[in-house]
């Protein structure tokens, strides 16, 4: 044989056991996971809800993991109007975070609000639903969401007037023309409806759900009550 070849031998002879044993070192097994994606979702401020400009707003939102410290931003239309940079939220209560927002007394006015709250590293935000900052405005606290009256029976309608100057109409939701109080001080906290769900006159029912409507005489200033139902 010659040199040349047995050269080639002895070549492939000395690198055969590393190149075998390079091909059975086993592969790491298992599956290399990404870090979770983060959502947010702004709860609150609630679709179309009041916030009354120089008062408090509760802010509060969800999370699927941690955020750190957000920042919230108040949007009117498409601009950013006030920026709270790595503010510190309370909670979770529920399982939602809140933040109190200080609405400054300098606020326009508007409907078309909305809040973003946005994650310290920037990777995460949600817009809560469009909201109107208002002037003046009326809460309405009884009767509550779910709430049930005996048709004929009592109910105690409670609310609260914020910088009104006006005199008051309630009534039913949809049955403008069959007020249960009219032309009352908005400094009154409560109104009974004695023969609730019938007209003053016991001739109209109403439905078996509805809500209370409590506003200025004019209807500049307007509130609604959460659902009720009338059992018969």
């Amino acid at each position: 044989m010659k040199k040349s070849h047995l050269l080639a031998v002895w070549m492939i002879a000395a690198v055969w056991p590393a190149w075998a044993q390079e091909k059975t070192v086993p592969k790491p097994s298992g599956t290399i996971l990404a870090p979770p994606r983060v959502f947010i979702t702004v709860v609150r401020p609630e679709h179309y809800e009041h916030v009354l400009r120089g008062a408090q707003q509760t802010v509060q939102w969800t999370r699927t993991a941690d955020i750190g410290r957000p920042t919230i931003e108040i949007w009117k239309g498409e601009a950013v109007v006030q920026s709270y940079p790595l503010v510190t939220a309370e909670g979770p209560i529920s399982r939602r975070y809140r933040w109190t927002w200080n609405v400054p007394a300098t606020t326009a006015t508007g409907g078309d609000y909305r809040v973003k709250v946005i994650s310290e590293n920037g990777r995460a935000s949600d817009f809560s639903e469009y909201f109107s900052v208002v002037a003046s405005k009326i809460e309405i606290s009884m009767p509550r969401y779910g709430s049930h009256y005996r048709r004929g029976s009592l109910m105690t309608i409670h609310f609260t007037c914020y910088n009104v100057t006006q005199n008051l109409r309630v009534y039913p939701l949809n049955f403008s023309n069959y007020p249960i109080a009219t032309d009352i001080s908005p400094s009154t906290t409560y109104v009974d409806w004695p023969t609730a769900g019938t007209s003053p006159d016991g001739e109209v029912w109403m439905p078996l759900s509805g809500r209370i409507v409590v506003s200025t005489m004019d209807g500049s200033v307007y509130a609604e009550s959460h659902v009720f139902t009338i059992d018969d």
